[in-house]
């Protein structure tokens, strides 16, 4: 309600995966809201995940430092792009491309992770089964065709430096 608090029910709207029961929900929020407001604030939110984060805690920073140089990036782009020559409007119009490939490769990824993730939850919230079926298994197949489809033109990547592009 954009007053920087949480309440219970604003809480379980965003953080309800359909995995925690009701319960589970409510003890975690009872569990965060250490101040006991009945009411979750910025501090209490970032204390609680920050003991949590282990190598999640380099990927967000890694993610912080990508979200701040592509804004820079972008704000060069609109100050120099209109007095570009067309070929300096073209490559920077790749580069944006090839980026924002990059980008959504990466969220492929990921959503591919959430939902192996989601789904072995759900298995193992159904009952017993076999432990192989319950081993996390990143889908191989799947991945290996999003890279090839979105095979990135860095100059770090094999097609770059071999002269592929």
């Amino acid at each position: 309600s954009d007053d920087g608090k949480l309440s219970f029910d604003e809480f379980k709207a965003y953080f309800d995966d359909g995995v925690l029961s009701g319960e589970e929900l409510h003890e975690l929020f009872h569990t965060i809201d250490t101040h006991n407001t009945d009411n979750l604030d910025t501090e209490e939110l970032c204390e609680y995940f920050s003991q949590h984060l282990g190598e999640y805690e380099n990927v967000l920073s890694v993610l912080e430092d990508l979200n701040m140089t592509i804004l820079k990036a972008m704000d060069k782009t609109k100050k120099e792009y209109q007095e570009a020559s067309n070929l300096e409007q073209f490559v920077t119009r790749f580069l944006l491309k090839e980026t924002l490939n990059q980008l959504q490769s990466l969220q492929s990824s990921l959503e591919c992770a959430m939902e192996t993730t989601e789904e072995q939850t759900r298995q193992e919230r159904q009952g017993p089964t076999k432990p192989e079926v319950l081993s996390l298994e990143w889908p191989r197949k799947r991945s290996a065709r999003r890279l090839q489809r979105n095979n990135s033109l860095l100059p770090t990547s094999p097609q770059f430096s071999t002269g592929m592009v």
